[in-house]
């Protein structure tokens, strides 16, 4: 048991069996409504609470127009529910006292609304669109009223009884469950349908008995008794008590102040028998304890199908799935931080990449050693380049072997001549000799003079194209760096995730605590009460609870949370923008072009 309640579950009257169980219960709910996945059954708990410290609740049920809401306004003494004929009760309502008369109602939803008492038929009978809407989401009315009657009971008009499965009418079972006393109502000289006897039988397994009320009894000329004897001998074996009355006798009594018209209603008599039945406080304590029996079994399938299904299920295998993670971080980190640092060297190395070119054959080696600055116009772009300094290569060796048949051409005339070449050359001057040197060396002017065509083709387009290549260029760079600052960030962002999924999950997880909780507290509080000879229950039903409390206690909520480690060190905000210069390509046409020796005249002679 635990500690936070021990001192509360002593403060009970150890005479009084119900209240024993009710201040057990009431530390169940509270921890059990740290939970929102139980929601509904730990509504159910306190209804069953709520019913146990309030007053006995009789229901009154029956088919349409059998004057239900009429018997409950002769009961409670005034016409608080309209009984229009043709509008028949729409909404389960709980009758209760109050010194303010007010309506409470509680949706669906679990969400609780109070309004004016004037607004009482909007829920009850009105068939407007806007209540039919208020009503689809409506579970059922507590309406409190001034009663002395009501000091000691709560009483129930509700719905009628709906056609159900196998000629059977059907009501809520779970209404049902939280009467004390039910009381069937027909309309005199109006014989109980088929499905009407197949629902008090049904009643009866359930171990619910419904005592008859017969109204009407002044619209069948003294007949009532041969008809109460007709309908108990038909199926008087199912039902309790019987009263014959006449709601409208009972109602004109109450206008005109009439003694003996409403001793002839016998309206007093079904009151009478009301309070005997509900003064009953062994029944009652019966009546709560058969629901909590019932309502353990149901708290035990929730709890046994808790693990299999969402969100616990996905929560645990999160943690599980991703304990080993966890556990092995320094292992982890230290891989991060060494992706940490590849990254921030290739930040650096890529910001730098143009930092020393300041040539056209700077640039070339430099596009020949990354792949991302790679694409087809910078490929169109190198391709053009590496033909135009080809060419200039040819060019230069062309233009040296020029200057060196020229230089032995020089060397041969002045040794016979001993004159130095000047041209142009005198014809006596002209031997086969210096014919045949000067042809060579004209050749070789030819040659230069189409490379240096080449190379004024292949200039023009790289000083052309050099702007929008170094935007690209620059564009390519940039474009590296922010995916290396990309997957820094999805590291981190990675990490993040990792972390917050597991927070959610553990913290998820960390809601089923007081299940695990509740668990304890069934076993060590409530089972060794139930087990005592104190509460009236069978035998049978402690071996049952005995099983129920075996089974509930045996499923594990338990799970190792994964140790929490300092932040990591390596998602300490990186700005490599700030931390590494970008140095952007910015070449010139002084930088591209290559310095050529001019073109040797050709030799004319």
């Amino acid at each position: 048991m635990t500690e936070r309640f021990s001192e509360q579950l002593n403060n009970f009257d150890e005479h009084n069996p119900l209240e024993q169980l009710i201040e057990r219960l009431k530390p169940l709910h509270s921890i059990l409504s740290q939970n929102s996945y139980v929601k509904d059954t730990t509504s159910r708990l306190k209804q069953i609470i709520d019913d146990a410290d309030s007053q006995p609740i009789v229901l009154f049920l029956g088919k349409e127009r059998v004057g239900k809401t009429t018997v409950i306004n002769s009961l409670i003494g005034r016409n608080l529910l309209e009984d229009r004929p043709t509008e028949p009760t729409r909404t389960n309502t709980f009758l209760k006292y109050g010194n303010e008369e007010y309506i409470k109602a509680v949706f669906l939803n679990g969400m609780v609304v109070t309004f004016d008492i004037a607004n009482l038929s909007l829920f009850t009978i009105s068939n407007t669109e806007s209540a039919q809407i208020i009503r689809k989401h409506l579970d059922y009315l507590e309406v409190y009223i001034t009663c002395e009657l009501l000091k000691k009971v709560t009483i129930v008009d509700s719905v009628a009884l709906e056609a159900g499965a196998n000629n059977t009418a059907y009501f809520s079972p779970a209404l049902l469950q939280r009467c004390n006393e039910v009381f069937w109502v027909l309309q005199a000289g109006s014989p109980a349908t088929e499905a009407e006897l197949n629902f008090i039988e049904k009643l009866n397994k359930m171990g619910i008995t419904a005592h008859l009320v017969v109204n009407g009894i002044d619209q069948v000329d003294g007949e009532v008794e041969n008809f109460l004897d007709m309908e108990k001998e038909r199926y008087g074996y199912f039902i309790g008590e019987d009263v014959p009355v006449s709601a409208l006798q009972a109602q004109e009594a109450r206008n005109t102040n009439s003694t003996q018209l409403l001793i002839d209603s016998r309206i007093t008599q079904l009151s009478q028998l009301m309070f005997q039945l509900i003064d009953n406080k062994q029944k009652k304590t019966r009546h709560i304890t058969e629901r909590f029996i019932q309502w353990l079994e149901r708290l035990r399938i929730e709890i046994n199908t808790i693990p299999a299904r969402e969100p616990y299920i996905s929560a645990f295998e999160y943690v599980i799935q991703h304990q080993s993670d966890f556990h092995s971080d320094a292992a982890q980190l230290q891989k991060d931080k060494a992706l940490i640092d590849s990254l921030d060297k290739q930040y650096e190395s890529v910001s730098k990449v143009f930092k020393e070119v300041q040539t056209l054959f700077q640039l070339l080696q430099t596009l020949n050693g990354h792949s991302y600055l790679r694409d087809p116009i910078i490929d169109m772009y190198e391709e053009m380049a590496v033909l135009y300094q080809k060419n200039v290569r040819d060019y230069r060796k062309l233009h040296v072997e020029y200057s060196m048949e020229y230089g032995q051409l020089e060397k041969q005339f002045k040794k016979q001549t001993g004159t130095s070449l000047k041209f142009p050359l005198e014809e006596s001057e002209l031997t086969p000799f210096l014919s045949e040197h000067i042809q060579t060396l004209n050749k070789v002017q030819k040659n230069c003079e189409q490379k240096l065509v080449l190379i004024k083709k292949y200039e023009q387009f790289v000083l052309e194209k050099l702007d929008s290549v170094q935007s690209r260029l620059n564009e390519l760079v940039e474009n590296q760096l922010l995916s290396i600052h990309n997957q820094l960030n999805e590291l981190e962002s990675k990490r993040i995730r990792e972390r917050a999924n597991m927070t959610a999950s553990v913290n998820k997880l960390a809601e089923f605590n007081c299940i695990a909780e509740a668990q304890s507290f069934i076993k060590d509080a409530l089972e060794p009460l139930l087990l005592e000879r104190v509460l009236p229950i069978k035998e049978q039903e402690k071996m049952q609870i005995q099983q129920t409390i075996n089974h509930l206690v045996t499923v594990d909520f338990t799970y190792e949370t994964p140790i929490a480690t300092e932040p990591d060190e390596i998602l300490e905000p990186l700005n490599l923008k700030e931390k590494y210069q970008l140095f952007e390509l910015r070449l010139t046409e002084e930088d591209i072009i290559s310095d050529i020796p001019e073109l040797p005249e050709k030799i004319e002679f």
